[in-house]
């Protein structure tokens, strides 16, 4: 067996691990009867209002990652829905956050023959989600003075902005990254650095087109919007009073936490960083972990619809 399915067994043991633990510590804090009573008692049509705004925002997404695509006469709404879904079912039912934006990159170099736009316009389109996040949570910060005395959620609103400056120095910054790649060149992997630079150039041809970028963080603000109305229709459905602005504030930490691959698919550290930044507001932890459950139960949604699309895929693949 090669050394690269030894490291990839070894992580995926320790994400394992970390997921177990989280769980097993998150349980700990709480009463399975109250978990119970609390599921059993929600609201089931507030639970159906969330589940058609989750399906919203995911056609806000598909919308925003049409505005960055390369022009192409493939790329059309439905081409772009299908490649989503698909990616959902691999963010959601296989180990990993990101295996769907290879997905994504994938059907879009197949479809064009161009790796270094099509790569970009599902960067772009993280990144624009990820600046999403930021403003409004920076927003809430400001507007939401209770929130700025708590350290733990002013460590995930620095924590969000380290990210956000980390990730614009290296792909905006030519110098940055050529002193980055240099070890490459020394070793017989310039080739590397060539590619890195090119993607790079990709990635700053947005700031040419300011208008496709504008049109972009229009979009992010509405599906920022419509995402945190499904957690407020999902905490009225299981009857949590939780501040709409607090919700603003959170949700984009805990999201960015959950994406973090230390965890099979960010189960269990997404339920530990609900409790937690949960609690402050006066939200018990068997609460606070139903809601991180019914929430995190969405995109196995569609995640299914996903493979369903998936498997239709590789049945036209095999039939021809």
């Amino acid at each position: 067996m090669t050394k690269s399915f030894w490291r990839e067994t070894v992580f995926l043991i320790l994400r394992t691990a970390i997921t177990v633990l989280a769980f097993v510590w998150v349980f700990r804090q709480v009463n399975l009867a109250d978990l119970k009573e609390v599921f059993r008692s929600a609201s089931r049509f507030w639970i159906l209002v969330s589940v058609g705004l989750f399906f919203a925002a995911q056609l806000g997404c598909v919308l925003r990652w049409r505005l960055l695509v390369p022009p192409h006469p493939l790329l059309k709404f439905p081409f772009l829905l299908n490649s989503f879904l698909v990616a959902c079912f691999f963010n959601t039912f296989l180990p990993t956050t990101v295996g769907g934006d290879v997905i994504r990159g994938y059907d879009l170099i197949k479809a064009t023959g161009e790796w270094r736009a099509s790569l970009a316009s599902v960067l772009m389109d993280r990144l624009l989600g990820f600046a999403g996040f930021l403003l409004f949570a920076l927003g809430a910060w400001f507007v939401f003075p209770p929130a700025r005395e708590n350290p733990l959620v002013r460590a995930g609103i620095l924590g969000l902005c380290g990210i956000m400056g980390v990730t614009v120095v290296v792909l905006g910054s030519r110098r940055v990254l050529r002193n980055m790649l240099k070890p490459f060149s020394k070793i017989g992997l310039g080739q590397l650095e060539s590619h890195a630079r090119q993607f790079q150039e990709a990635i700053l041809a947005y700031i040419q087109r300011p208008s496709r970028l504008l049109r972009g963080l229009a979009m992010t603000a509405v599906v920022q919007v419509v995402a945190i109305l499904t957690f407020a229709t999902l905490a009225k459905a299981l009857g949590l009073s939780i501040p709409l602005m607090y919700l603003f504030l959170v949700v984009p930490i805990i999201l960015t936490i959950s994406q973090v691959p230390v965890s099979l698919n960010g189960w269990g550290i997404r339920e530990w960083a609900t409790v937690l930044f949960l609690k402050p507001v006066g939200v018990s932890a068997h609460e606070a972990l139903s809601l991180s459950l019914i929430a995190a139960s969405l995109p196995l949604l569609a995640g299914a619809i996903g493979a369903v699309l998936f498997l239709a895929r590789r049945r036209r693949k095999k039939a021809a």
